[in-house]
């Protein structure tokens, strides 16, 4: 018996080092790999001149949208960019030559933004845009996930986003809104709306128009100021629906629908 327990401490001796070693390795491996990420960030602005109502497409992969109205005769672009990169990479390359020749195309009043053909640039790239445009301006937008916020445009919108949430107040047309994964308020709209998000909540109040939403899981609120047919589905949440002054049909796998004219 003390044989046995003089061999057990010599082995808890000669494995103690050893443990030791090995953590101060690990310590040392988890210590480069957080010091291999670099990051680098930088900016741009631009100002574009337009004649007349504009037609914009933004999109950007990962970042966000900012957009509200301002003069009717310009467009003015800022564009945050960051990235991140193994330490040794090219990161801050990137953003200088982002900045040097931002992905902005204009064609009189047609305008593109945010679209980077060269994939090896968009790698570990992401850009947000901040922008103000004129109240007639046509508005496509898009972010593979990110926020998106949109005011006083008086033109007809889509936005989308994969992963995300979107905030749409003051729009003098049609609004077409749509995200995986988000929650979406819309606010003070002279159109029709439509808004789909895979898991999450519409909130939409000031609807003078048709109102149609859809959302796998999550709540609906209406407030509808003007004649429209409604639709809303839920597959598991329930819905207020306010002021309907039109058709109604409203499905919801679980939840209750209160609705009233």
């Amino acid at each position: 018996m003390r044989t046995r327990g003089h061999v057990s401490l010599n082995l808890k001796r000669l494995f103690r080092p050893w443990s030791l070693a090995g953590f101060v390795v690990l310590v040392l491996v988890c210590g480069q790999s957080t010091n291999a990420m670099a990051y680098a960030e930088g900016s741009f602005q631009r100002t574009l001149h337009v004649t007349g109502p504009v037609n914009l497409d933004v999109s950007t992969g990962s970042g966000s949208i900012q957009i509200r109205t301002g003069g009717s005769n310009q467009v003015q672009v800022t564009g945050h960019i960051k990235t991140r990169d193994w330490l040794g990479g090219n990161g801050e390359e990137k953003v200088k030559q982002i900045q040097a020749n931002p992905p902005i195309q204009q064609s009189g009043n047609i305008i593109r933004i945010g679209h980077i053909d060269d994939s090896e640039l968009r790698r570990n790239v992401s850009i947000s845009y901040e922008l103000v445009v004129p109240g007639e301006t046509q508005l496509h937008s898009q972010t593979g996930s990110g926020n998106q916020t949109v005011e006083g445009i008086r033109k007809s919108i889509e936005v989308g986003t994969g992963s995300g949430g979107l905030r749409i107040t003051d729009i003098g047309d049609t609004v077409r809104a749509d995200t995986g994964s988000g929650d979406v308020q819309i606010d003070r709209v002279k159109g029709n709306v439509r808004a789909r998000t895979g898991s999450g909540s519409i909130h939409a109040t000031g609807i003078a128009g048709g109102f149609e939403a859809n959302t796998g899981s999550g709540r609906i609120t209406l407030e509808q100021t003007s004649p429209g047919a409604v639709r809303a589905d839920t597959g598991s949440g329930g819905m207020e629906l306010h002021g309907v002054r039109g058709s109604l049909e409203a499905k919801a796998g679980s939840g209750t629908i209160r609705a009233e004219g």
